[in-house]
């Protein structure tokens, strides 16, 4: 049995069933009716502060009652600290408000028991001589379902479905550059442009698509009601990045989703454009691509079942913005000792003259936004069409019997982005 681990609390969950309403409305009055026995508050809250009350205990309900059911997790962790709560931010959501600690705190008490809760600790270190300390990290607070939330759960028969993606949640984010390479992105505040809240209207209307779709998986482990597109930029800059994330799909095998997936109760196939950021690259340099594979370097003195190894290399050229003087991570077990990082350039750049310029410029993130930006294209287009896509970067699954469409509409919108017709693959 796999140890259950923790992850972060989900702020943007909604009800999506009238038993989870109920479930809580139930917790929200006995949490009112804990309020004025103890007389925790001074005054009646206000309009707005009720409001923030309800959002609050339903985001954190909610998150609650999907954890239950997730078979690695036994814990959420959530910042509790007021540098987090007090600040404002689009990615947040109402519930990270400074109400927050209050409200878990209740929902904790003796007699409550609908959550658990182990309070986070700051890590701290003398920094000199005369006893001053500094923060040097530490460990976020965790909750989990209750004796009482775990009853109503099984007493409400609450499930996956009863729960589903706040409309208001943000969809178009933007990172700050890395600070080490193995560092997380911190999201990064923007103002609203003309293209971000066209890029925003745009995901929203695919999102809508998905979450009225009928998708189904026979396997227990699948939150299918997980539907909900994200667009991420990076670098602090729109122009780079862009790929789409969210969907319980993306983070299937290919051959469990061919195999576990339905769509309108249909078995499923996987469309993916082959060797799409050459083929971009060619379309950015106003070049016609050479007929075949693209990846295949035979002709250059190195034969055509390395082509993994070779392809691996290739992408690594494109997402640096200087010439790897070593393989690239994972390329070496696919290709003979003989052949060197020397040798794989030198090939690279026969084979692909006109663009090798700009494959070793750095281009890599414009190219994901150009990738991403023609998926999105697709999405909507085959959305006109009626046809449910689920989006894996550079590939849709879609059902068999609208394959062929899928795969013309595919090539269609490439070369209206491009000016050149991709290789579309069925798998």
């Amino acid at each position: 049995m796999p140890d259950l681990g923790v992850r972060p609390f989900n702020p943007h969950l909604r009800a999506a069933s009238d038993q989870m309403k109920a479930l809580i409305l139930e917790v929200q009055r006995q949490f009112e009716g804990y309020e004025a026995h103890f007389h925790t508050r001074q005054r009646n809250r206000g309009r707005g502060a009720q409001l923030v009350l309800e959002q609050t205990l339903e985001a954190v309900l909610c998150d609650l009652c999907v954890a239950t059911h997730e078979p690695n997790v036994s814990q959420i962790h959530l910042p509790l600290s007021n540098q987090v709560l007090r600040k404002k931010s689009r990615y947040k959501g109402a519930a990270l408000g400074k109400t927050l600690p209050d409200i878990l705190k209740i929902l904790a008490a003796p007699g409550m028991d609908f959550l658990v809760m182990v309070k986070g600790q700051r890590t701290t270190k003398i920094i000199d001589d005369d006893l001053n300390i500094a923060f040097v990290g530490g460990v976020q607070t965790t909750i989990s379902a209750g004796p009482k939330l775990l009853s109503r759960i099984e007493s409400f028969n609450i499930s996956y479905d009863d729960v589903g993606p706040s409309p208001e949640e943000e969809v178009i984010i933007l990172r700050q550059r890395k600070r080490h390479p193995a560092a997380t992105a911190e999201p990064q505040e923007y103002e609203d442009t003309d293209e971000t809240i066209r890029m925003r209207a745009e995901l929203r209307s695919i999102n809508e698509g998905l979450e009225r779709a009928n998708i189904s998986t026979d396997l227990q482990t699948q939150n299918t009601k997980n539907r909900r597109l994200r667009r991420i930029f990076n670098n602090s800059d729109f122009g780079e990045g862009g790929r789409l994330y969210g969907g319980f799909w993306q983070t299937m095998k290919s051959e469990e989703r061919l195999e576990h997936i339905l769509i309108d109760d249909d078995f499923c196939c996987e469309l993916d454009y082959g060797q799409m950021s050459l083929a971009i690259l060619y379309g950015l340099t106003d070049n016609v691509p050479p007929d075949g594979d693209l990846y295949d370097l035979s002709d250059c003195g190195i034969p055509n079942e390395y082509r993994k190894g070779l392809k691996i290399v290739i992408q690594g050229v494109i997402n640096n913005n200087k010439l790897p003087e070593r393989m690239p991570k994972g390329a070496r077990k696919h290709l003979p000792k003989a052949v060197t990082i020397a040798t794989v350039l030198r090939a690279i750049e026969e084979k692909h003259p006109k663009i090798f310029p700009m494959m070793t410029s750095g281009i890599g993130m414009q190219l994901f936004r150009k990738e991403s930006d023609i998926l999105v294209s697709v999405l909507v287009a085959l959305k006109d069409k009626g046809i449910v896509a689920l989006p894996i970067h550079d590939a849709v699954v879609v059902t068999t019997e609208r394959s062929e469409e899928t795969k013309e509409i595919m090539k269609r919108v490439f070369r209206a982005h491009t000016g050149i017709t991709p290789q579309v693959t069925l798998e």
